[in-house]
């Protein structure tokens, strides 16, 4: 997998399939994901992209929440290149980033930097400033402008959706069954 921080001097790549997002412990929700994402590539010829931040978001937008992070960003590259992803992007996530809303994410960065073909995305995924673009908005946005967006049914795991502030909770708990479950692999406990 070929990884870039930053997106100023990106090569284009053939007809990216996009997937944007934290991907913090790439779980069994990311990893459906990242398995749609490889298909839409593939069917379109194209690469799949993975567009993700450093740090998390969350540690910078609410340094006092006591957020942390499941996994590193270098152990979620390396579950994201098992997965058989292309390319990850990494875009380091600032106060000023923030500021940019959905609508300019999607010209600027999806479009203008990475020339999407394809935008893959969760039926509960959010992204601009604020969280601004929700589901339906950024899909109405993006068939304006020509840009597919494919969506993913919510990967569950019993009676829940598979999300990683709920694999917080039950580290917290020390839950590691569940932990382990959700995520689809053992996870690497810290004390």
């Amino acid at each position: 997998m070929l990884v870039y921080k930053g997106i100023e001097s990106l090569p284009r790549w053939e007809n990216p399939v996009v997937a944007v997002g934290a991907f913090d412990g790439v779980h069994l929700g990311h990893a459906r994901i990242l398995r749609f994402l490889r298909e839409q590539a593939a069917r379109v010829n194209g690469t799949s992209v993975v567009f993700t931040f450093d740090p998390h978001p969350r540690t910078v937008l609410h340094p006092d929440s006591g957020f942390f992070s499941i996994n590193s960003l270098e152990e979620n590259l390396h579950l994201i290149e098992n997965h058989g992803i292309d390319v990850a992007v990494i875009q380091p996530f600032t106060e000023e980033f923030s500021q940019m809303d959905y609508q300019r994410f999607i010209r600027e960065v999806i479009l203008d930097v990475l020339h999407a073909h394809t935008l893959v995305m969760g039926p509960n995924h959010a992204f601009g400033h604020k969280r601004g673009g929700d589901h339906d908005n950024i899909k109405a946005f993006c068939a304006g402008l020509g840009l597919q967006v494919v969506d993913i049914p919510e990967e569950m795991w019993h009676s829940s959706g598979v999300h990683s502030a709920v694999i917080r909770e039950h580290i917290l708990k020390k839950d590691w069954e569940t932990v382990d479950a959700m995520l689809g692999y053992e996870y690497r406990r810290r004390t």
